[in-house]
C-alpha cells in the first residue's frame, strides 16, 4: 500500500438555515461520516453556501452546526453567504472573504467569487494578481489548492449554464500556467471530477439541502493523495454509497 500524503474531505451548499431549504438529517449524517473517517482527514474544505439566506440567525446556526466536526476547517464564501449583507457575518464569524491557510503539506487560497445579492459570480483582476504573487511565492514542495464557489468549467447535470465564472478563462489560465494541484468549487449541487493538464477540478454536490438533481441525491468528496496515485471518492449520504470517481496515477506534486 502506498503512503497516503493528504487526505482531504471536500463538501458544499450546506444552506443551513432553520426556515429555509436546510435538510438537517442529511448534514448530521455527513458530519458523522467526516468524523468517523480513519484515517481523519487533514484538512475539511466547505466551498460555499453555508447559509441559504446570508442572515444573522442562518449564520449562528450554521456556526452551531459546524462545531460538530473534528479537524481543521476551512470555508469559502457562496453567494447566498452575501445575500442580505451576509458578507459583513462571513467575516466577523469565519474570517476573510479571500485569504492563505497552511495545513501540513498542503496551502489553501480561499477566494470570494460571489458579489453580493448576485447568483453569477467572477474573482476580477486584483483576485487573479493575488492569486498569481502568492502561487508564485508558494513553497514547492507544497500541495497547492485554490477554493471557491463557483464553477470554471460547465457542469453535466446542472441545467442551462448561466453561473461559470465570468473570467472563468483567465483563471483557468492562471490555474494551469501555475500547476495547482487542486480547485474545489460547488454552487451547481452536483459532484464532478475533471482534470485538465495536472490540475484537478473539483465540484462537490449539495450537503444538505433540499435543491438535489434528478436522484443525485446528497454527498461530500475525498480525496486521498498517496505517493503514486490519487484516489477521488464520492460519499452519497442519501443512498449510504461510496463510489470511487477517478484515480489519477500521475502524482500532481509539482
Amino acid at each position: 500500500m502506498s503512503d497516503l500524503l493528504l487526505r482531504v474531505a471536500h463538501f458544499s451548499d450546506t444552506h443551513i438555515s432553520s426556515f429555509g431549504s436546510f435538510v438537517e438529517e442529511y448534514f448530521d449524517k455527513t458530519v458523522k461520516a467526516i468524523n468517523n473517517l480513519n484515517p481523519a482527514p487533514d484538512v475539511i474544505i466547505h466551498s460555499g453556501d453555508i447559509t441559504d439566506n446570508g442572515v444573522l440567525e442562518d449564520y449562528e446556526f450554521a456556526l452551531e452546526k459546524l462545531k460538530s466536526l473534528k479537524g481543521r476547517i476551512i470555508l469559502a464564501p457562496g453567494n447566498h453567504d452575501e445575500r442580505n449583507y451576509g458578507q459583513e457575518l462571513f467575516k466577523e464569524m469565519f474570517g476573510n472573504l479571500d485569504r492563505e491557510e497552511n495545513v501540513g503539506n498542503l496551502v489553501v487560497y480561499v477566494l470570494n467569487s460571489p458579489e453580493p445579492d448576485r447568483d453569477e459570480g467572477r474573482l476580477g483582476r486584483r483576485r487573479q494578481f493575488f492569486l498569481e504573487e502568492r502561487l508564485s511565492k508558494a513553497p514547492k514542495d507544497k500541495y497547492k489548492a485554490i477554493v471557491f464557489h463557483h464553477h470554471l468549467v460547465p457542469i453535466p447535470y446542472a441545467g442551462r449554464e448561466t453561473n461559470v465564472l465570468e473570467d472563468a478563462g483567465d483563471i483557468l489560465e492562471t490555474v494551469l500556467q501555475k500547476n495547482v494541484n487542486f480547485v474545489f468549487m460547488g454552487h451547481r449541487h452536483v459532484s464532478r471530477v475533471l482534470r485538465i493538464n495536472q490540475t484537478i477540478l473539483i465540484n462537490a454536490a449539495t450537503t444538505s439541502s433540499i435543491r438535489t438533481r434528478g436522484r443525485l441525491g446528497h454527498s461530500f468528496n475525498l480525496v486521498d493523495v498517496y505517493s503514486d496515485k490519487i484516489n477521488l471518492t464520492e460519499h452519497n449520504i442519501s443512498s449510504n454509497k461510496t463510489m470511487l470517481k477517478d484515480t489519477f496515477n500521475i502524482s500532481c506534486n509539482q
